[in-house]
């Protein structure tokens, strides 16, 4: 009774932490892409999706497993910011159930416990459980595929303990009411839906076939492996042959990703207590790099000692990173809010340190102290955080609404501020510029924008056309980039022409700017 308590107490508190500032949270770009694109139809999804571009591949990048995921939940539950939001809040409250599941199965039940708290707060996992993007999702399914092979390899092991073989760790056993051929059934399943979250899920897959090669009698394995890979190939192949060929062109020609650098390394040694998509204040980034390093040593050391299958999850942290950054030295595919997984398989083997590793008192103590002051701290700066590219939209917009006349232009330079303000206040005037043909910020296709019902403006000049008064929105740091490569910015210096800046308010780091046109 008290053990179902504290589960309940953990579940709870994933929940409260995932609903604080869940609607009022301004929605940026990519959220505001999917609330439009699980607006259209399967039919629509599918021709702005694969439908090839000229020299670019398919219009999109991602599988459509979460647009429809999405689509069906709207239709429930309707499209505020709460609601689209709520269906990534309830995968990760259902994914933090299963760590701790499978924590408990893996190591007993303390750990277990110590695990689903872990993954209740984990910045990283919160963050990605507040967003109305396909990360939870992600994560879910890479967990379950996991927790299926974990207990494939724990039949093995039950084998070995029969014949007179052991485990020092007594925590994974063959118990269970499953068969074998159940646990590889969830397996198949829980592979084909990580790839059909993201692609990059694939890395994740890559990482379970290197555990399987990791187990003392892998070679047993084997055939049951190939033809559950079968199942997942059969599963995924009308996204592997009709789409992804076409996905891998549009990245091939540039894409917006760059090569990772140590600091992604070290980010990574972050993941326990810290999500990167806000920056963070220099004493919350400091403390997190220490417990980062920190967890990092122990984990590594105490779990060789020990012989331990804590050492399981830090490989299935591991390589994916490694594995991401190693491809994208050839061709940009790293991409940190991908590597969710990574975060929930490390916290395993953090609460493992935490609770079996035999660390000292005074030091268990002390790091449980530094974890829990860099995770509030690092929670804090993700809830308030309002700056690029999260600034007070709907501020903005009743600030529009209050000021614009039926003959002005309002002209966004860009998707990332036309697409969160048009799904705020779809009946607010305004259109936003086309991305540079072929440039690294390309990356919404023309099928894209037709299955939407949305279209790029090609130059200012068009966008303005005859009006006497412009509305220009736009981010500084677009400004201070293009600057950087040596040229003006084209809309500000095609306004600088003929028309007068006469009113400028900054929301957050927005700029919405009144331009009025010169006397000639």
């Amino acid at each position: 009774m008290r053990r179902c308590g504290l589960v309940a107490l953990i579940i709870l508190i994933a929940f409260g932490v995932r609903m604080i500032h869940v609607q009022i949270r301004p929605l940026w770009y990519d959220e505001a892409f999917a609330v439009l694109y699980a607006s259209l139809s399967p039919a629509q999804m599918l021709y702005g999706t694969v439908t090839p571009v000229q020299g670019a591949g398919a219009a999109d990048v991602h599988p459509l497993l979460y647009y429809f995921l999405l689509h069906g939940w709207m239709d429930l539950a309707g499209c505020s910011p709460l609601a689209v939001r709520y269906l990534s809040v309830a995968l990760g409250m259902v994914t933090v159930a299963l760590l701790w599941r499978l924590a408990a199965w893996c190591f007993g039940q303390s750990t277990g416990l110590a695990v689903g708290l872990l993954a209740a707060t984990n910045p990283f996992h919160v963050a990605y459980s507040q967003e109305t993007r396909m990360y939870a999702l992600l994560g879910l399914a890479a967990v379950v595929a996991a927790w299926a092979l974990l207990r494939v390899l724990a039949a093995g092991q039950a084998v070995d303990r029969r014949q007179g073989a052991g485990s020092r760790e007594h925590g994974i056993t063959g118990r269970g009411n499953w068969s074998e051929a159940h646990w590889w059934g969830l397996y198949a399943v829980g592979a084909a839906l990580t790839l059909y979250a993201h692609n990059l899920g694939a890395f994740v897959l890559l990482a379970l076939h290197l555990l399987v090669v990791t187990h003392r009698r892998w070679w047993r394995c084997l055939p049951a492996l190939f033809l559950a890979d079968l199942v997942v190939l059969a599963l995924f192949s009308p996204w592997l042959i009709g789409v992804l060929p076409g996905q891998v062109g549009f990245i091939g020609r540039g894409y917006w990703l760059a090569p990772p650098n140590a600091d992604e390394v070290i980010r990574v040694l972050m993941l326990p207590v810290l999500t990167f998509y806000e920056p963070a204040p220099l004493w919350v980034l400091g403390l997190g790099l220490f417990a980062g390093l920190l967890i990092f040593v122990l984990v590594a050391l105490r779990s060789w000692q020990a012989y331990s299958q804590a050492g399981w999850f830090l490989l299935l942290c591991w390589v994916p990173v490694l594995s991401l950054m190693l491809v994208s030295r050839w061709q940009p595919l790293y991409l940190e809010r991908a590597l969710l997984p990574s975060a929930l398989f490390y916290l395993g083997a953090v609460g493992w340190l935490l609770i079996r590793g035999g660390l000292p008192n005074l030091l268990r103590l002390m790091l449980a102290a530094i974890m829990t002051v860099s995770v509030t701290g690092s929670l804090v700066v993700h809830y308030t955080y309002a700056r690029f590219p999260r600034p007070p939209f709907q501020e903005a917009i009743a600030y529009l609404d209050a000021r614009v006349e039926p003959m002005d232009a309002v002209v966004h330079t860009n998707k990332l501020t036309y697409f969160p303000m048009h799904v705020y206040a779809p009946g607010l005037d305004g259109t936003f510029l086309a991305d540079p043909p072929g440039s690294l910020q390309d990356t919404l296709a023309s099928p894209t924008q037709e299955a939407l019902g949305i279209f790029a403006t090609s130059t200012i000049a068009e966008a303005v056309g005859e009006a006497q008064r412009v509305w220009l929105i736009y981010f500084p740091r677009e400004v201070e980039e293009v600057q950087a490569l040596g040229v003006e910015h084209p809309a500000l210096s095609w306004l600088a022409d003929d028309f007068v800046e006469a009113e400028r308010r900054w929301f957050g780091d927005l700029i919405v700017a009144l331009y009025c046109r010169e006397e000639s």
